[in-house]
């Protein structure tokens, strides 16, 4: 296991930071991995953490209690997305490289099956109602469907170069970010039916507040986030700032919260109106971003810095910085046990926040 150190001015503002905001969370541990972390999920309720090993093709599982690694499990060919069903505790990882899925049982830790995808799939959503996973294949312009109790697959047609994709269990739809036709697919989950929504120039990443049914899209060239109303159908534009590429939703809150890459800036909006309630200044090169919606905590990874920053919600204000590891690059929050996983792509660790 590996310990990043802090200096001891570093400690000391963290144990201030401690101190005047109960909330923030500013104490991490280094746990080794595979080669290249890129992605990470949560199972709230068996309290274990899978930090996808791209290089290695592996999943690193973490027990959250003990906050060690529990075991390695050989994946396909160049593993990029993963997702996880709570209510099978059926962990699913895509491999961009074979094009495949590997679909791990977390009970055991052990491979149950591998589903071929369409060409290159980067991305995964599962809909917990109806227990579907729907794979987002970036060179296949295609979504995979795979049927969980089966593991039956069905492939169709999307945009062009879908590379993210949500799924909201309430109305059944599936969204995917169409990079390279510049606009989102919605797709009704009871026929597979989908619809072209238009959104901004090259969308990168997405975002669901299943509770309010809305959906935003960030808009990599268009310095914009497209809401999607999931009710009426309407888009609306909002306005960020250079190249936004990453987006998170706290439902409980109503608001989206969007990093811009080149202006180093928090964006937050109102999902109730649409509109810009905040924009935070941040360090250079933020690269991930992710919600406690119990605390109403966020945490942005700065791949410059190897630390997490942690904002208050209800202030708007950088509480603590927390080292992590070399670029970190991807994070997921366990709001049950109040930890943030960090997969650091430029070392072979992950890192716990606790």
């Amino acid at each position: 296991m590996i310990e990043q150190k802090m200096s001891a001015a570093g400690l000391a503002a963290l144990a201030v930071s401690a101190c005047v905001f109960a909330q923030a969370q500013a104490v991490s541990v280094n746990i080794g991995a595979g080669q290249q972390p890129m992605a990470v999920a949560v199972n709230e309720t068996t309290n274990k953490a899978y930090v996808v090993n791209h290089n290695s093709n592996s999943v690193t599982v973490v027990n959250g209690k003990t906050r060690a690694a529990i075991a390695t499990i050989q994946t396909g060919a160049g593993p990029e997305g993963i997702a996880i069903n709570p209510l099978t505790n059926r962990v699913y990882v895509a491999n961009a490289t074979d094009s495949s899925v590997t679909v791990i049982d977390g009970a055991t830790d052990m491979v149950v099956a591998t589903v071929r995808t369409g060409s290159y799939c980067q991305a995964l959503a599962v809909n917990t109602a109806t227990n579907k996973i729907y794979v987002a294949n970036n060179f296949g312009h295609s979504v995979t469907v795979i049927d969980g109790a089966t593991h039956a697959a069905t492939t169709f047609r999307v945009g062009q170069g879908p590379r993210a994709i949500v799924a909201n269990p309430v109305t059944n739809k599936i969204y995917t970010v169409n990079y390279g036709s510049k606009d989102a697919t919605e797709i009704e989950g009871a026929t597979n039916a989908v619809t072209s929504v238009p959104t901004g120039k090259h969308p990168w990443a997405i975002a669901l507040d299943s509770r309010a049914n809305k959906t935003y899209v960030v808009n990599e060239d268009s310095a914009s986030v497209s809401v999607l109303d999931g009710a009426t159908g309407a888009v609306k534009n909002v306005t960020v700032g250079e190249i936004p590429f990453a987006v998170a939703v706290n439902p409980t809150t109503n608001k989206a919260y969007v990093l811009t890459y080149a202006g180093n800036t928090l964006v937050v909006i109102d999902g109730a109106t649409g509109t810009v309630r905040k924009t935070l200044p941040l360090a250079a090169h933020p690269s991930a971003i992710v919600i406690n919606p119990k605390t109403n905590q966020i945490y942005i990874a700065i791949q410059n810095s190897a630390s997490v920053l942690v904002v208050d919600g209800k202030t708007n204000a950088i509480t603590a910085t927390v080292k992590a590891g070399a670029i970190p690059y991807a994070m997921a929050v366990d709001a049950a046990a109040n930890q943030v996983y960090v997969a650091n792509f430029g070392g072979d660790n992950a890192t716990v926040i606790y």
